[in-house]
């Protein structure tokens, strides 16, 4: 009984295709294409594989490839015929390797520097064009309270301008800052305001209930 391998190869002469044209055709290394034409099955990869390359060899030639991958299983044994990955199936005809070369290194820092370059021209933007940072930690927004006095906490930019209630506060060198806001009706705005050195303003507001005892 003839091989899946004197199959192929016969058909293949018979419609006069050469190696290097199957290789090319089905992405398969001529080497491999050789080995299995000749049933040398231990310089191949595991059976997984090898269907793999009859199937797409029999789609080329147009034979069928069910019949071929039946004819391979009755010949085939695993144990008459251990499976030894090939360097060269490892490196198929498309993969290309990277190689890292002085002018790609050289483009890599380039490249890396001009993206500094523009986050750092970003952040600037950022600090010219946007209000300066402000968080105000007490008191939350509807807080209430029977005291007639309030603590409003935070913390802002060491060079802004604060402000509350439109009073300029003063902040300490890391930009924290703490005053104490009397409160006169029941339903209480305060306004924290901070402004930069470009008369950029952040605004804050909370709402503080007084209920009198």
């Amino acid at each position: 009984m003839r091989t899946v391998g004197q199959i192929l190869k016969e058909e293949r002469e018979k419609k006069l295709f050469t190696l290097d044209e199957i290789e090319k055709a089905t992405k398969i290394r001529k080497e491999l294409l050789e080995a299995l034409e000749a049933g040398q099955y231990a310089k191949l990869p595991p059976p997984t594989f090898v269907q793999g390359f009859i199937r797409n060899y029999g789609r080329f030639l147009k034979l069928d490839p069910e019949k071929l991958l039946a004819i391979f299983r009755r010949e085939f044994s695993e144990g008459k015929h251990p499976p030894r990955i090939l360097e060269t199936f490892s490196n198929p005809v498309d993969k290309k390797r990277f190689k890292l070369t002085p002018s790609r290194a050289l483009g890599g820092v380039v490249l890396t520097l001009i993206i500094i370059f523009f986050v750092y021209l970003w952040f600037e933007y950022r600090f010219l064009v946007g209000g300066p940072f402000l968080e105000v930690r007490e008191p939350v927004n509807q807080f209430n309270t029977s005291s007639p006095t309030v603590l409003v906490t935070g913390r802002t930019d060491p060079e802004a301008k604060l402000s509350i209630n439109n009073q300029e506060i003063g902040v300490d060198p890391s930009g924290k800052f703490s005053q104490e806001i009397k409160l006169a009706d029941d339903i209480n705005t305060i306004e924290i305001a901070a402004v930069s050195k470009s008369g950029n303003v952040t605004k804050v507001e909370r709402t503080v209930f007084f209920k009198q005892k």
